[in-house]
């Protein structure tokens, strides 16, 4: 039986013990109350770089840092609120990248304590930091539509070798379609849905089904401003014709002329010219206007023939007809540098060599025969008409874009056949960087499909972007040129080469997607 003493001696030691059970009881709900705390905060910092990441990929880059302290705030850490301090510094590289650009986010807050005041801590600050930016893009291939057959169709005898992956989005049981003698070797090749094949096919490495469908990765690019047509009043009493042999220079002065009956243009320059044919410019500090429609024909050929326009606004006079139409032997058309609006289309025929503006083709744009065609770099929006390339025509661009939207006569689509060579690159820097055509993602998906087929010496330096519409492709990238389809539904007939080389962009690869670093 324990004595008095003894009985006081164990009760002060349970005290004591129960006193130090309670400490540890109440450290560890703090500590635990800290720990889920700073959770909270990582996720929010987490979501806030994302968020700033992907505002400055998309067209409003200048407003990361309001994206990234907005997300945080919608999850509960809203700068200056509650000893809370949210701080987004400059833009920085992301860490073991050399060109990514990062956003870095860091959440403060101090964070008052339950029981930790009773040895001095009211409060402990708790920060947290996440670093969140661009990553490249895992394919170079997409197909969007999240249901259709054949999104992606190879058929007939394809090969395709690239160094990334295709993606496609429908859930479709023939999703993938491939029928013939079909070899495909990428980094991937993923479906939403099944794959429906027939033949001698290989997929190296072997098709992956039931994939998440990937959204658009160019969804963030914003389009280019697409300008207005409006027809500018006759201010001539009747058309303008200009033939027979000419051997000295002709100035066609500026006017709206009265459509021919007889040709259906306002302006018509027919025979055989040896020399110049000069289309005055405006008076300084105005823009010059040319229509009712210009129609060339014969042979602007001599040693020193040359057909020169201005800038300015060249127009059909309203109807469906060309603005510009040149049939025949043109040695030289040349755009002078400056700005453009054609209202109307523009054709090419014969063996003209041309040089283009960028500017706004209302109308679109129709190369066939022989024809020599340089674009000069810059922005072409195609307004209806689209852009049509037939017969054994040379082209050349380089640094261009080619914007695609209804206009003049509807929508028309990209249609490059025939035996044409056509070299095209997109820009290397500036707001479509890597863009080489670019459809409105307004034009109804079923519209007209484009179809891009070049001979074997074509190259497409550039994402072809068909969001709605169907691209049919044959083609290849230059060997230190890269190219990317991003597209409703794709198909492949006949060899196609898509090479993976962005060091000439600023930014390197125009497909990206954001993840965190840290």
């Amino acid at each position: 039986m324990l004595s008095r003493r003894e009985s006081g001696q164990i009760m002060g030691v349970v005290a004591v013990a129960l006193v130090a059970t309670v400490a540890i009881v109440a450290l560890a709900f703090d500590i635990g109350f800290l720990y889920s705390t700073r959770r909270r905060m990582q996720t929010a910092a987490d979501a806030a770089a994302v968020a700033g990441a992907n505002a400055l990929q998309g067209s409003n880059s200048a407003n990361y840092s309001t994206a990234a302290t907005d997300v945080a705030s919608f999850n509960g850490y809203t700068n200056g609120s509650n000893s809370v301090t949210v701080t987004v510094p400059a833009v920085t590289t992301c860490p073991g990248a050399s060109t990514q650009r990062c956003v870095q986010v860091t959440i403060q807050q101090a964070v008052p304590t339950s029981f930790l005041g009773v040895i001095g801590y009211s409060t402990v600050n708790v920060s947290v930091t996440a670093i969140a930016g661009s990553l490249n893009g895992p394919a170079c291939i997409y197909a969007l539509d999240p249901s259709a057959s054949k999104a992606i169709s190879l058929v007939g005898n394809v090969n395709i070798n690239v160094s990334c992956g295709l993606i496609d989005d429908s859930d479709s049981s023939s999703a993938l379609y491939a029928d013939g003698n079909i070899t495909v070797t990428s980094t991937a090749t993923g479906v939403a849905g099944q794959v429906s094949q027939a033949g001698n096919i290989s997929f190296t490495p072997p098709v992956i089904p039931n994939i998440a469908p990937a959204p658009d990765p160019l969804g963030s690019l914003a389009p280019p401003t697409v300008g207005t047509c409006t027809q500018a009043a006759t201010t001539a009493g009747s058309a303008l014709t200009i033939g027979g042999v000419n051997n000295t220079p002709i100035n066609v002065p500026p006017g709206v002329y009265p459509v021919s009956g007889s040709t259906g243009y306002g302006i018509n320059l027919s025979g055989n010219f040896s020399s110049a044919v000069n289309f005055a410019p405006g008076t300084p500090g105005s823009s010059v206007t040319y229509g009712n429609g210009i129609y060339i024909t014969g042979n602007v050929s001599g040693p020193n023939a040359a057909v020169n326009f201005q800038p300015g606004q060249y127009q059909n006079g309203g109807g469906s007809g060309n603005s510009i139409f040149i049939n025949g032997n043109t040695k030289i058309a040349n755009f002078a540098s400056g700005s453009y609006t054609f209202c109307g289309g523009v054709t090419l025929t014969g063996n003209s060599t041309v040089t283009f503006q960028p500017g706004l083709y209302y109308g679109g744009i129709a190369i066939t025969g022989n024809a020599n065609v340089t674009f000069s770099p810059g922005t072409y929006i195609l307004a209806g008409g689209g852009l049509q390339v037939t017969g054994n025509a040379t082209i050349t661009g380089s640094g261009v874009t080619f914007y695609n939207t209804t206009g003049l006569g509807g929508y028309g689509a990209i249609r490059i056949t025939g035996n044409a060579q056509l070299n095209l690159s997109a820009p290397t820097s500036g707001s479509l960087e890597g863009i080489l055509f670019f459809q409105d993602r307004s034009i109804p998906t079923g519209s007209a499909g484009s179809v891009i087929v070049g001979n074997s010496s074509s190259t497409f330096d550039g994402a072809l972007y068909f969001p709605t519409t169907s691209l049919q492709y044959v083609g290849n990238s230059s060997g230190n040129g890269y190219t990317l389809i991003v597209a409703d539904t794709v198909s492949f007939t006949g060899n196609a080469s898509l090479g993976d080389n962005y060091s000439s962009l600023t930014n390197g690869d125009p497909i990206v997607s954001n993840a965190l670093y840290q």
